[in-house]
């Protein structure tokens, strides 16, 4: 397998001006060109509104099927790649994350899960398609007056409503825990997202929360069932594993990149949680990947 030294990141500004949007009918094809079809970054928000079809995607080695009436979201960063898609009606959206306000953005930041896949209904679906395609013609027209502020709007409204049907979902499944500790949870949640390389240590988390690492480890054991440095070495792992898969780094320098000072540790580390070396892993993964959940 030819493998790249950096994860190629597709960057907003390179491709769009804050947004794009366009009906997936123009994408038919069941095979993906090759550009999609590689591991690649974005550094932008990236949406599908499925009404009818078939996708899958692979986002950070997570296998995800979209399907009727589906609506999808990746985040800036996620390592993703399209291994197949029958498109015949729907809608794709990028946007830049400065579209978002800061409420919306740490909503999205403190979602429990790593892909936000959410059904809708046939009658939501339409609403939301109309909407899409209201946005689509404001995109389209150059002539338009406050062209950029109704398009953020629009863009705005459009993913506070995905944030809704998803939250919607994950608190009925959260519906036993109290809110300070699904609160809890989800800030540690985003904490995590953002510093997992530069913040290592429970202790770490918890003065940025202003509790103390016991309770913040209760907390989060007591909604998820796994503890705080349970998640801050998987997420870790997680990372090492796709620049093992994706690049040429010597692990040495993969260590350096996450912040290990100690190469033996961050090996011991890796082998502990993933079940082999890291050498071994990029041996294996020259035919097959299974990444760590």
């Amino acid at each position: 397998m030819r493998k790249q030294q950096k994860i190629p990141v597709h960057r907003m500004e390179e491709r769009f001006s804050g947004v794009y949007v366009a009906p997936l009918a123009l994408e038919k094809s069941s095979t993906p060109g090759y550009e999609i079809s590689q591991p690649h970054r974005h550094d932008f928000y990236y949406c599908v509104l499925l009404e009818r079809g078939k996708m899958q995607l692979e986002v950070d080695f997570q296998q995800v099927q979209i399907s009727d009436q589906s609506l999808f979201l990746s985040y800036p960063g996620q390592i993703h790649q399209i291994n197949a898609a029958r498109m015949e009606r729907g809608w794709f959206l990028a946007f830049d994350p400065s579209m978002l306000d800061e409420q919306l953005k740490t909503i999205l930041d403190q979602c429990l899960s790593e892909v936000i896949l959410v059904p809708v209904s046939p009658e939501k679906s339409a609403d939301l398609s109309s909407l899409i395609h209201q946005l689509y013609k404001i995109y389209d027209d150059q002539s338009q007056l406050f062209r950029q502020t109704i398009t953020q709007s629009m863009v705005t409204a459009l993913v506070y409503q995905i944030a809704s049907a998803y939250l919607s979902i994950e608190r009925f499944n959260l519906i036993r825990h109290s809110t300070r500790s699904i609160e809890i949870t989800k800030r540690f949640k985003q904490l995590l997202r953002h510093h997992f390389k530069s913040m290592k240590k429970p202790s770490e988390y918890a003065a940025k929360m202003n509790i103390t690492s016991s309770y913040l480890n209760d907390i989060v054991r007591s909604v998820t069932g796994f503890s705080v440095t349970y998640y801050i070495q998987h997420e870790l792992m997680r990372e090492a594993q796709r620049l093992l898969y994706h690049s040429d780094l010597a692990v040495k320098e993969i260590a350096d990149t996450l912040g290990f000072e100690d190469a033996k540790y961050f090996n011991r580390l890796f082998s502990k949680i993933v079940g082999v070396s890291p050498g071994l892993f990029r041996k294996q993964s020259e035919t097959s990947v299974h990444f760590t959940e």
